[in-house]
């Protein structure tokens, strides 16, 4: 027996539910570009769409230098970070005098006389660094590209950058030198950014250009999305209505990682907690599937942005307009506008047309006028990078995309919306 907690793996690496996707052979892809000498694969996609997975699977986890752009501050970051996950110091010690032992100790298969240790992640004790002439004074000098190339240049290791976009223009800029020269040297290094910022790692070092193999991932269709329920439920012994498995893919918004989630939340709420002992075919209302996105909405919290967004930006002397909704509540253009993207059918990118067309729907008389909705919109997009680096909306004067998936899925599920209305007194 199996449990569902292993089948459906929203926090990790998929192995029964794992899907290859149909339009296009990433895993093949990937392979391809990282057998390349001195490329670099720049892996761009939108937000939840199995980028990291996506090498998770095609990199031996022994192999990966998984590196996070978030905790990348400054270039030497990187490096150290690197170190880090090897199990070696982040620091050489020296003396000033001329000669001079290091006692570096290491455990578990581990090299030794090395500033740090690649092979096995060993358990590593640095000794103490004694000068023979007698002398006591040290100083630290931080390990850096040059010495990561000298210990992983031409082997099977990957650095991994994932998140790129997350590190800073101007370190960024100076990255992007230090991962060229790292190249050259021989080491393998692969980034992941989402798609407007899919071309960062050649903008950070226009010498990069013809260096980098870019590999362009999709949302997921819904076909794709419904096969990973279908692999995991039929693990389970359990086969779905299939009006029940495309109402879980439209969901999902074109995220795998959100499908795991929705499944697994499918999962408890319905208790099947592993492998049922016989067949069953479940049909479930709608109350019990709008119970199982309530539930799963709670794995994602989005309440300050959507807050935010709600309540506009800030204004000076000047009352905004309310209009009344469909839902009972009553609001500004703001929340008109929340309410059209959470309304049916859901998208994750609309045009002006269609928003002004939506935003009339909520309304239960007068609505917004286009301007109006045009102005809330680009706001509400600006009062978005406020919250948060990573963009969750985005609009250019024609077309609103709504960047990540899980924020739509918590604006059609949580109850915040209703309680800001609450919260208003209306």
């Amino acid at each position: 027996m199996v449990k569902a907690v292993e089948v459906f793996t929203p926090t990790d690496v998929p192995t029964i539910t794992y899907v290859e996707r149909s339009a296009k052979d990433y895993e093949r892809e990937l392979r391809t570009a990282l057998s390349i000498p001195k490329m670099i694969v720049s892996i761009s996609g939108p937000s939840k769409s199995g980028k990291t997975v996506l090498v998770r699977k095609v990199v031996a986890p022994d192999h990966l230098i998984h590196i996070y752009g978030a905790t990348i501050k400054r270039p030497q970051d990187l490096w150290e970070n690197a170190i880090a996950w090897m199990g070696g110091p982040i620091q050489r010690s020296q003396t000033k005098a001329s000669k001079t032992a290091v006692d570096l100790s290491a455990t578990g298969g581990g090299k030794i006389g090395i500033p740090f240790v690649a092979e096995g992640k060993a358990d590593v004790k640095a000794g103490v660094v004694r000068d023979w002439s007698g002398s006591s004074t040290e100083t630290y000098a931080p390990v850096g590209m040059e010495d990561i190339a000298k210990e992983i240049g031409g082997s099977e290791y990957i650095l991994f950058i994932d998140d790129f976009h997350y590190i800073e223009k101007d370190v960024r800029e100076e990255i992007g030198k230090q991962i060229k020269a790292a190249a050259e040297r021989g080491v393998r290094i692969c980034t992941a950014s989402v798609p407007h910022r899919a071309d960062d790692v050649v903008r950070s070092n226009t010498e990069l250009r013809g260096r980098v193999t870019a590999i362009d991932m999709t949302y997921w269709s819904a076909g794709e999305l419904e096969l990973i329920a279908y692999r995991g439920f039929r693990e389970l012994n359990v086969d779905l209505a299939p009006d029940v498995l495309t109402a879980l893919a439209q969901e999902a918004f074109g995220s795998p990682q959100l499908m795991q989630a929705i499944c697994l939340n499918f999962c408890f709420d319905t208790e099947i907690l592993e492998t049922l002992g016989s067949h069953q075919r479940i049909q479930i209302d709608g109350s019990t599937l709008r119970q199982i996105f309530e539930r799963t909405s709670t794995t994602t919290d989005f309440s300050t942005m959507l807050s935010t967004l709600h309540a506009g930006p800030k204004l000076r002397g000047t009352e905004r307009k309310i209009f009344g909704f469909g839902d009972g509540s009553q609001g500004d253009v703001y929340r008109c506008v929340l309410l059209a993207m959470k309304a049916d059918p859901s998208r994750l990118s609309f045009r002006y047309e269609e928003m002004l067309r939506r935003s009339r729907e909520v309304c239960k008389d007068e609505s917004p006028v286009g301007s109006s909705v045009s102005e809330s919109l680009s706001q509400m997009a600006k009062l978005a990078k406020t919250i948060q680096t990573a963009p969750v909306i985005e609009w250019d004067e024609d077309v609103l995309d709504i960047v990540e998936p899980y924020f739509l899925f918590f604006l059609r599920w949580a109850s915040s919306l209703t309680l800001l209305a609450k919260d208003m007194g209306v």
